[in-house]
Parts: structure tokens; sequence; C-alpha cells
């Protein structure tokens, strides 16, 4: 849908018969890098019903010039997150690949949107029962979980260790990028694994 709304945006803007649209949007064929580039994010929000953090460390390259748009490929992405208050408990691991659209840059060729999407292998630690102890029914999410850990780590059957539970993960992303460099937005995290969501405030740097 973003990608749909950033070409009806660039249809709309772009001029013609000139490099420069006059809504200040180049519509000129864009320029792929021919460089890998590496990413770092640092991701502020909501892990588990709770406030959290997350970081990613990616590679990133151009592919194709889909006319004044540019379409990258995030080859490789790790992605962590955890709740502040008990990252001991609790850790999502992911490791995904994906596609990153650009839009024709804006103010002076320093500004651009982008829109992202990474799929791949996501992993839950999780410390409490572990699956071995719970039945099914008692854990429909993640939050639940999550919410009644410190009610159960008192029970006979806590389990202190950590148990992984893997699943397919999924992270979208809408954002602003400055000069090609320093990019700030919003990215949605999703795990079938507790079937857990994550929302954050993101701000990153390309190297």
């Amino acid at each position: 849908m973003a990608m749909t709304i950033a070409s009806s945006a660039s249809a709309q803007f772009a001029g013609s018969g000139s490099g420069k649209s006059g809504s200040g949007f180049s519509s000129s064929s864009a320029q792929l890098d021919p460089k890998a580039h590496f990413t770092a994010e640092v991701r502020i929000g909501s892990v588990a019903s709770t406030g959290g953090f997350g970081i990613n460390l990616g590679g990133q390259k151009d592919i194709a010039a889909l006319g004044s748009f540019t379409l990258a490929w995030d080859f490789v992405n790790f992605e962590y997150a955890a709740p502040f208050n008990s990252p001991a408990d609790l850790d999502l691991l992911a490791l995904k690949t994906g596609l990153r659209l650009f839009t024709p840059s804006f103010a002076n060729d320093k500004v651009r949107f982008y829109t992202n999407l990474a799929m791949g292998y996501s992993c839950v630690l999780s410390k409490g029962y572990g699956f071995g102890g719970f039945d099914e029914d008692d854990l429909d999410d993640l939050y639940d979980y999550y919410y009644s850990y410190y009610t159960r780590a008192s029970g006979p059957d806590f389990d202190d260790s950590m148990s992984a539970n893997h699943g397919f993960g999924l992270t979208f992303g809408i954002g602003l990028q400055y000069n090609k460099k320093v990019h700030v937005g919003y990215s949605l995290q999703y795990e079938t694994a507790f079937k857990s969501k994550t929302h954050f405030g993101t701000i990153g740097y390309t190297f």
C-alpha cells in the first residue's frame, strides 16, 4: 500500500521536459549506487505490551532504478529486541532479508521517503516453564505469557532456563531518509512464535 501511494505521488509531482518537477521532487532516472552499505538502526517502542528496545544490523545494496524510484535489497538483517526491564527473561532474535523502495528525492535532493519489507527466521527466547511444561491453551500469545511471568516465577514447576521458540518473522517499515545516510521512521515486527507484534520508532544510519 505504501509503495502504491509513493508511486501515485511521484506520478503527480513529476514535471515534464526537465530534471526537476515543480514540487521539488527529482523526476530524472534514479542513479544506482554500485557499492553495498552497512546499516545500523536503534528502535524504541513496545515489546510484549511493555516498554522495550531493539537494534537492527544489516547490509543494503541498490539493485534497480524504477524510473525516479530506487529499489534496494536489504540482503541481510539481524534484529534483536527485548523489554527494558527484563532482557534476561525475554529476547526476540531474527535473521531476515527483504526489499526497500526509495521515492524521488526533494528538498535540494537531500530528503526522500522509503518503505521496506523483510521476511525470514525468528526466534523468541523466553524464561519460564518452557513449552515442555505449558499447555498451549495457557499461552494464547506472548503478552499473556509475559504478564503472568512473575506470578508463575514462585510456582513449583517454574523453570529458570531459557527456552527457544522458532518461527517466521516479518518486518515492515516506513520513514524518511536524509542525505542517503540518516533515517527516522516506524517499524512493525511480527513473529509467529507466540504471534507477537512489536511497534517501534526507529533511527538509523547507513555507512
